[in-house]
C-alpha cells in the first residue's frame, strides 16, 4: 500500500492486544472496537463474514456480524439485507482473491457507482459511509474464509499494512470466541400480537433479547435505543404481564414463541 509513513504507537498496539484477551461477550466485542482498536484503526462500522464465497452460481447464505456506532445502522437492517449483502459480500471476495489475498481499500465511495459495480441497493442506507477497507482471513482447517469489511465516513481510508498485521489477527481470534448475535425470525402477525398479552411488536423484541440473556446495554447496542428507553419498554412489559421482575416475565413467556409474533 501507498500510503504515509508515520510511527507507530507501540504501547498503545500493545494495550489493544492486551485488551483482546478479556473478551467473552459481544458488548465488550463492541467497546474494545469503539474504545481502543479505533485508535488505531479509525472505523465507523465493522460488517463481519464468513462461509462459502466460491460458490459463484448460487450464492449461498453467508454468516454475519455487525459492529457499528452509526445510529441508523443496526444488526437486523444487515439481516434483512443478507440476499443483497450476500452478492456484495462475494463481489469483494473475488476482489480479495484478485488482489492475492491482500487487503485493499476502496475510497471515495460517494463517487463510485457501486450499485451498479456491485449489485448492492443496501448501500444507499449508507450514504454516510465514504470509504471502504477489506481484510480477507483463510482457513485451511474450517475451510471457512472470513472477510472483514470497515466502512468509514471519511473519504479516504488511511491505515498502516504493519498496524494490520498486528491488529487483524486478535480481531479474528475475538470475533470466533464470542458469541454472534442472531436475526429474529419475523412474522407479520398483528392479531397475534394484540392476542399476546397486549405486548407491542417493540416490546415483543425486546422481551426477546432479554430471553437470550441480553443486558438492558447489550439490547439498547442492538436495537440502536438508549438504556432509559430499554428500561421504558421493559417498564410496560412488566405492567402488562402484572409481574416485577425480567425473570418472571420471562419465565411467563418461556413457552411461546415470541420472536415469531415480532412485526
Amino acid at each position: 500500500m501507498d500510503m504515509e509513513v508515520k510511527t507507530i504507537n507501540w504501547e498503545k498496539i500493545f494495550s489493544v492486544i492486551q485488551g483482546s484477551y478479556s473478551i467473552d461477550k459481544h458488548i465488550d466485542f463492541f467497546t474494545w472496537l469503539q474504545e481502543s482498536v479505533n485508535e488505531v484503526l479509525p472505523h465507523d462500522m465493522l460488517l463481519a463474514s464468513w462461509g462459502e464465497f466460491k460458490n459463484t452460481n448460487e450464492i449461498s447464505k453467508l454468516n454475519y456480524d455487525v459492529a457499528s456506532n452509526l445510529s441508523d445502522v443496526s444488526t437486523q437492517i444487515i439481516f434483512d439485507a443478507s440476499a443483497e449483502i450476500d452478492t456484495f459480500m462475494s463481489h469483494l471476495y473475488q476482489d480479495w482473491i484478485k488482489n492475492n489475498r491482500r487487503w485493499f481499500v476502496i475510497n471515495n465511495l460517494d463517487e463510485l457507482d457501486l450499485n451498479h459495480q456491485f449489485n448492492a441497493n443496501f448501500l444507499s442506507k449508507l450514504k454516510q459511509l465514504n470509504s471502504l477497507l477489506v481484510y480477507g482471513v483463510s482457513d485451511l482447517r474450517g475451510k471457512n474464509e472470513c472477510l472483514y469489511v470497515f466502512f468509514s465516513k471519511k473519504k479516504t481510508f488511511e491505515v498502516q499494512d504493519s498496524i494490520m498485521g498486528l491488529i487483524m489477527p486478535h480481531i479474528d481470534n475475538v470475533l470466533r470466541r464470542i458469541q454472534h448475535l442472531q436475526p429474529l425470525e419475523v412474522v407479520n402477525t398483528s392479531e397475534a400480537i394484540a392476542h399476546f398479552s397486549g405486548l407491542t411488536a417493540r416490546e415483543l423484541e425486546i422481551i426477546h433479547w432479554v430471553k437470550s440473556g441480553k443486558t438492558n446495554q447489550e439490547i439498547g447496542m442492538i436495537l440502536y435505543i438508549s438504556q432509559n428507553t430499554v428500561k421504558s419498554h421493559l417498564k410496560r412489559v412488566f405492567q402488562k404481564l402484572n409481574v416485577t421482575r425480567r425473570a418472571q416475565a420471562v419465565a411467563i413467556l418461556s413457552n411461546h414463541p415470541v420472536e415469531k409474533l415480532i412485526l
